[in-house]
């Protein structure tokens, strides 16, 4: 497995945190629509007296946020190609300029149309096609790179649940402050919700750490330490472990009673911010170049990693390869 540490961009890179700023938007749309569908069909589990009927899903809201981002995203890599080469080190076979272009294209149209059947209440179609944002997201993942078909089934494993955990918390957090009149019934959506998480929490877990050892096999972890890439992998494990501390925390809660209004505890709403800025950790790991590279060999010369002068940016990172 090659090293492709030489050729990692620099967080001072024109235009890299503007791309993980897009690609952190266009993960809360996901999670906003995709999990919001699968809360609402869990919360319609609840077997209890309903003191009214559940929030609609902001499906439709989550997909046209997801499309702005896939549109800001596509216009940044057409202004910058260079740029857009740059981070998607090591790309994937197959795909221009790492595929960074393309893949904003196929997401684009997949949460546009996901927004226009879901208006017209095909909540069914709606999910297929927002389940393939997800397969484009594993497509154009690191792991992916590295190791092909095999990378991409890990990333969307990965992906996945964690988008389910962010989407059905913040819809679990609705349906419980719409139905906070009778305790009974929001503590009933909230425990639906955690019995729920928990298998979301482990598959996260699990895929994560598979993922993690793709991307930073055994001859790289001491990277974890020393590149950044490794940095925000180790933030964002702490998130996660956070998110996971406020989700028992919640859990305890139910245990006891609370009066009519009350609503989620703290520790649950807390919980979305925990899983919010995760999304922003993961938006950010998509644009750094992870230490290790693609298991078939070098995934060609170093890509330019500025808009305005790609050429020379080229010229720099060649040196540094090579060097």
């Amino acid at each position: 497995m090659t090293s492709v540490a030489a050729t990692a961009v620099s967080l001072s890179t024109p235009g890299l945190w503007l791309t993980a700023v897009e690609r952190g938007v266009m993960l809360a749309g996901l999670a906003i629509s995709l999990g919001g569908l699968a809360g609402r069909g869990l919360s319609k589990q609840y077997k209890g007296d309903r003191p009214g009927p559940l929030p609609d899903p902001w499906a439709v809201r989550g997909a046209l946020l997801g499309a702005v981002a896939c549109a800001a995203l596509l216009i940044t890599a057409e202004v910058g190609p260079g740029l857009a080469a740059s981070l998607a080190r090591p790309a994937p076979d197959g795909l221009r300029s790492g595929g960074t272009a393309e893949i904003a294209a196929i997401e684009l149209v997949l949460f546009a149309v996901a927004a226009l059947v879901l208006r017209l209440r095909r909540s069914g179609l709606g999910t297929l096609l927002l389940c393939g944002v997800v397969l484009a997201e594993g497509i154009r993942s690191h792991p992916e790179a590295i190791i092909p078909a095999a990378g991409a089934f890990v990333a969307c494993c990965h992906i996945f649940p964690a988008i389910l955990w962010a989407g059905m918390l913040v819809y679990a957090i609705r349906a419980a402050l719409a139905w906070r009149g009778d305790p009974e019934a929001a503590r009933g959506i909230v425990r639906l919700y955690a019995t729920a998480a928990g298998w979301l929490f482990a598959l996260v877990i699990i895929t994560g750490v598979v993922s993690a050892l793709v991307v930073l096999p055994i001859g790289h972890l001491g990277s974890a330490l020393t590149t950044t890439y490794g940095a925000f992998l180790i933030a964002k494990v702490a998130l996660v472990a956070v998110a996971a501390g406020l989700a028992m925390a919640g859990r305890s809660r139910l245990r006891r009673d609370y009066g009519a209004g009350a609503g989620p505890t703290l520790a649950t709403r807390l919980e979305v911010g925990a899983l919010a800025a995760v999304l922003a950790v993961t938006g950010a790991l998509t644009v750094l170049t992870p230490p290790a590279g693609p298991a078939h060999g070098s995934s060609g010369p170093p890509a330019p990693t500025s808009m305005q002068h790609p050429g020379a940016a080229g010229s720099r990172l060649t040196s540094a390869k090579t060097g």
